[in-house]
């Protein structure tokens, strides 16, 4: 068997039915669907059941919520196809989809342990594509470390925090063996579960195999957006997520470490960016920024040096306890670029 498709679900009843319909119209018949029920409570286990019974190319697992890499992992130890792809519950792909990640993995000169594609995010009222910053095309190891590794965290020549291109694991088909290997090991995670595991993949392939067609559809209608509902642990989490990113890149050299300090930063301004648009009082969210960065201590992970003069001077006002001062400028600049 050529693909694994596993589908985490967790109380999507309102977007199962085109996700699972999307997986099933493939023109590919050399696939199995490992529908993951991590132990939802609407009605989704049901409906999961209900096209296993249908469709003998699914299976279904029920399990006790563990969470998404939880979710993911259950399904990479029953897998058993050649690659495994990841679908999120609410998302959708394109009836290409598996076809053109064929095509990728057949025309190149060795089976690539990964193959990227491109994606587009769906919002109500608008499409964004997932640039893919590189030239489509079969890389080998030397072409990779030349080409994609300086530039797969962070690149210093596009917009700050984008990379070569993105770190999710939805626009991505890897080999099986890869991903034993170098799956995100860590179930506790429960923030950036993607970029755990994703850049140590890219970082251990022998090739990747790259297509900017859009094959998948990630459903940003599906939120109750993170910009409005603002997870009061979401620093601690994030903190979490960077001890085990940096016990697993550990001993990548400079070139890795230098796009770390990068990595580091964008979160963490992120993080700020989030809090703030949920907030009406800049004391208030100073005052429990301030709280949190001292608890954490997350800023330790972050070298000044080598981030952007703008990250640079938010990330110094921070370490200098200056977190009212440093979401007023942010907030100021919000205003300036209309974001």
């Amino acid at each position: 068997m050529l693909f694994s498709v596993i589908v985490p679900i967790y109380n999507v009843i309102n977007f199962i039915h085109p996700c699972i319909d999307s997986i099933l119209s493939q023109n590919s018949e050399d696939f199995e669907v490992l529908l993951v029920d991590d132990g939802s409570t609407d009605g989704s286990a049901a409906v999961c059941d209900e096209y296993a019974q249908k469709d003998d190319r699914i299976r279904v697992i029920h399990k006790q919520n563990g969470g998404l890499v939880s979710a993911r992992n259950t399904g990479i130890a029953n897998a058993k196809g050649d690659y495994i792809l990841y679908v999120d519950g609410d998302d959708w792909v394109s009836e290409k989809w598996l076809e053109v990640i064929y095509h990728q993995i057949v025309s190149s000169p060795e089976k690539p342990d990964i193959v990227v594609f491109g994606s587009v995010m769906i919002y109500d009222d608008r499409q964004n594509i997932n640039k893919i910053n590189t030239e489509a095309g079969f890389y080998n190891r030397i072409r990779l470390e030349k080409e994609i590794f300086p530039r797969l965290i962070s690149d210093p020549k596009l917009e700050y925090g984008a990379a070569v291109f993105l770190s999710a694991s939805w626009n991505k088909a890897y080999k099986r063996e890869l991903l034993r290997d170098h799956r995100c090991f860590d179930e506790n995670i429960r923030l950036g579960e993607d970029t755990a595991y994703v850049f140590e993949c890219v970082l251990n392939a022998n090739s990747v195999a790259v297509s900017k067609e859009i094959l998948y559809y990630y459903n940003k209608m599906n939120s109750g957006s993170i910009l409005t509902k603002y997870d009061p642990n979401r620093i601690k989490k994030r903190l979490y997520l960077f001890q085990y990113v940096q016990k697993r890149l550990a001993g990548y050299g400079p070139v890795i470490d230098r796009q770390m300090d990068n990595f580091y930063a964008s979160r963490i301004v992120y993080d700020a960016f989030c809090l703030i648009n949920q907030s009406t009082s800049i004391f208030d969210t100073g005052k429990f920024l301030a709280r949190e960065l001292r608890k954490t201590q997350i800023l330790k992970f972050v070298h000044l040096g080598g981030i952007p003069f703008s990250a640079k001077v938010f990330i110094l006002l921070l370490k200098l306890g200056l977190c009212r001062t440093a979401l007023l400028c942010m907030k100021i600049l919000m205003r300036i670029t209309g974001r």
